[in-house]
């Protein structure tokens, strides 16, 4: 049995960014606003190389740039929960040191990534994870604002809560089906011109979630992760990745001398034919993976994927629904 998938390299030698902006059906009226939070982010990229700063805080920023920006399921762009609340999940980790911080459930925090980076600067030892109030009481204690949860819900998402909640039924889990509702992760992996690597993700989760309910996006090994040897970042069916440890696969099969391309592709066809939604549809995601030296890759398996590189010379991005391979099932 075989679906459809889209993967490719980029880049080289040298200081280098992969980042997304989440991998669904993204509709065509919405791709300025994703070309423009990717151009944003981006030009973040390249002044964080510009300033010689390490990759993790390289991450930081672009990650906050896409929460910042309002077009993605991040930040001021979050969708909400079944209760109308805007809930967030970040987390990140740094390769060579394995450091990691994630923040979870959190509804008062406009950069939810900042504090995860914080987190794992600051939990000595004694927290890496926190969720809700516990998360927010520490980001107040390192000086970061609380916010009133409605500025961060934005128009677009107001609308969309309207109509899940004039529905007799929702499942939030059908966002993740081909040609459905938004199910945006955003997210970097950054190689530094010292070859120091790290990997971040952030996301509101899906839309009319449970509230409490946590995806891959905090949790490193699923939605993120980095060594000295790769970092990987993902996004798509939050469980579905969780369970497959997507990122930590990745970025150990690269280090055993896997080509980063073949691997995603490999990696996102298993756990299509491994997790399936009850509707009967496998499981679809995007992933990027970056290695210590050499060309990064992503590969895809929903309809679009929003996604651009930055080096310290040049950035591309693209957003296409396209079919240039074909995935096909370990037998």
């Amino acid at each position: 049995m075989a679906f459809s998938g889209v993967s490719g390299t980029v880049g080289a030698t040298g200081p280098l960014t992969l980042l997304h902006g989440g991998a669904w059906a993204i509709p065509d009226a919405a791709l300025p606003d994703h070309r423009e939070g990717l151009v944003e982010a981006m030009a973040t990229a390249q002044s964080a190389f510009s300033d010689a700063v390490p990759a993790i805080d390289a991450v930081t920023r672009i990650v906050a740039a896409l929460e910042g920006h309002g077009a993605f399921d991040a930040g001021c762009g979050a969708m909400l929960n079944r209760a109308g609340e805007v809930e967030l999940d970040a987390g990140l980790m740094e390769g060579r040191t394995g450091r990691y911080g994630g923040v979870m459930a959190v509804q008062q925090l406009a950069h939810p990534i900042r504090v995860a980076c914080d987190l794992l600067h600051h939990g000595n030892g004694q927290a890496a994870l926190l969720a809700g109030e516990g998360a927010e009481a520490f980001a107040e204690r390192h000086g970061h604002p609380l916010v009133a949860n409605e500025t961060l819900i934005c128009e677009r998402e107001r609308q969309r809560y309207a109509e899940n909640l004039a529905e007799a039924a929702v499942d939030s889990s059908e966002s993740f089906l081909p040609d459905n509702a938004p199910s945006d992760t955003v997210g970097a992996v950054v190689r530094d011109a010292n070859g120091r690597l790290a990997a971040g993700t952030s996301t509101g989760g899906t839309p009319f979630k449970w509230p409490g309910r946590v995806g891959d996006s905090p949790l490193p090994g699923a939605g993120y992760y980095a060594t000295k040897d790769a970092a990987a970042c993902a996004t798509g069916w939050g469980e579905a990745i969780a369970g497959h440890s997507l990122c930590v696969r990745a970025v150990d099969a690269v280090a055993a001398g896997n080509a980063p391309q073949a691997v995603a592709e490999r990696l996102l066809t298993s756990m299509h034919e491994r997790y399936t939604h009850p509707r009967g549809e496998g499981a679809r995601a995007g992933l990027l993976v970056l290695p210590a030296t050499g060309p990064g890759a992503w590969a895809f398996t929903t309809p679009r994927m929003a996604r651009g590189v930055a080096t310290t010379t040049r950035t591309a991005m693209a957003i296409r629904r396209e079919t240039l391979f074909h995935l096909q099932h370990p037998s």
